[in-house]
């Protein structure tokens, strides 16, 4: 008797199709930074209501889920009062249908409990590397295997030495954020540390304000790794395009 084992293996995920890095970091440094729009005004993702050390993202989500429910529940009713009133249609099946997708989806990544599908990745074997350096107090930046950029950084100093990593980020990600624990400063309206992604627990990659770029190069945070707002933009930026799930992050002393 012969037995035959099948595997059916996702396959991993590239780099969107025709990426030209340099052309993304040049499209990212010349946007013109605009609070006025939307995501900048308060919302459900702002700092009051997670603190990434204490609170999980589970419970970020949880926040978010509930919050759509809301929306959906309340387009229902509104959609069925005019619909009385005015004998017409205020959405279509497929906005409605789209509304009910995205709830599904959500309900269904906080029931599931599981990985998302596909084959992990790590170290440089993501699709997005960052090796934190404290010797040098660089952040080298591989993309796809491929070293592709470096910026200047500064860890943490004296008692708030930044740990080693060497892990895949866990999140959250925001564009707005000041820090609880060490308040004070602010970025263009985007707090003191703009364009964050957090590593694991309080540790995060992060822009720093003004007054903090002639440190850059030397250890001078809190623990976080603090990078120039504008190459953190371009880190933020790459993340939220390819995905927490397949960005590593180490952080060694050599």
């Amino acid at each position: 008797m012969t037995v035959l084992q099948s595997c059916d293996s996702p396959s991993k995920k590239k780099l969107p199709e025709n990426f030209d890095y340099y052309a993304f970091k040049d499209s990212i440094k010349a946007e013109k930074l605009d609070t006025s729009g939307p995501g900048f005004e308060t919302n459900i993702f702002e700092n009051t209501l997670l603190t990434p050390d204490i609170d999980s993202a589970n419970a970020l989500l949880t926040r978010i889920d509930s919050a759509w429910h809301r929306e959906m529940a309340m387009v229902e009713q509104v959609d069925s009062l005019r619909k009385i009133w005015k004998k017409m249609e205020t959405h279509t099946p497929e906005e409605l249908l789209l509304l009910k997708e995205n709830t599904q989806i959500l309900d269904s990544f906080l029931t599931s409990k599981k990985a998302p599908e596909g084959i992990p990745c790590s170290e440089a074997g993501c699709l997005i590397y960052a090796h934190i350096v404290k010797s040098t107090q660089t952040l080298y930046l591989y993309l796809d295997a491929v070293l592709i950029d470096s910026f200047a950084v500064s860890t943490g100093i004296g008692k708030y030495d930044t740990p080693t990593f060497n892990v895949r980020a866990a999140g959250p990600t925001f564009k707005r954020y000041t820090s609880k624990k060490f308040p004070g400063g602010n970025y263009e309206g985007l707090g003191n540390m703009p364009y964050v992604v957090f590593i694991k627990g309080g540790y995060a990659v992060h822009g720093t304000t003004t007054g903090n770029f002639e440190k850059l190069g030397t250890k001078a945070s809190h623990g976080c790794v603090r990078l120039h707002p504008m190459n953190a933009k371009i880190f933020y930026e790459l993340v939220s395009l390819i995905g927490l799930s397949n960005t590593w992050i180490s952080i060694t002393e050599s």
